[in-house]
């Protein structure tokens, strides 16, 4: 028994089920979730820093409770690609959030959010209580 196979249809095939297959693995950073995030921690700050081209202010919104940080928003497609044939897509589009949990006591009443050039950067002060002591020692 024959088959007529088409080998480059078939290899499209597999690339689309390889790809399937691994569009839902997520690394344990979390780094391919959108928005792309980096977290820094000073002494007195947890400072996180998030990609979000294309966005203004007023289209992320920021909250923080119970020691989880959430970064939410909605990425609008461009309206100039409207009625055309997408080739390639790898920008995303459509509502997103992205929660991080910050693993010590932040004074929420103190938090700053600051957006530039479509970075946001959100400052969270440490808690007096979880911030480094420098600790005299007395001579005697």
């Amino acid at each position: 028994m024959l088959w007529n196979v088409d080998v480059f249809s078939e290899m499209e095939r597999l690339r689309r089920e390889m790809n399937n297959l691994f569009s839902n693995y997520e690394p344990a950073s979390g780094a391919t979730t959108y928005p792309l995030m980096n977290v820094y921690d000073d002494k007195d700050n947890i400072i996180v820093s998030a990609e979000l081209p294309g966005l203004s202010k007023e289209q992320v919104n920021i909250t923080f409770s119970d020691g989880t940080l959430a970064l939410s928003g909605k990425q609008q497609p461009l309206a100039k690609t409207k009625g055309m044939t997408v080739i390639r897509k790898e920008r995303s589009e459509g509502d997103f959030e992205k929660t991080l949990r910050v693993p010590v006591k932040i004074k929420q009443d103190a938090i700053r959010a600051s957006f530039s050039n479509g970075i946001l950067t959100v400052t969270l002060p440490k808690s007096e209580e979880v911030k480094p002591k420098t600790i005299s020692i007395e001579a005697k």
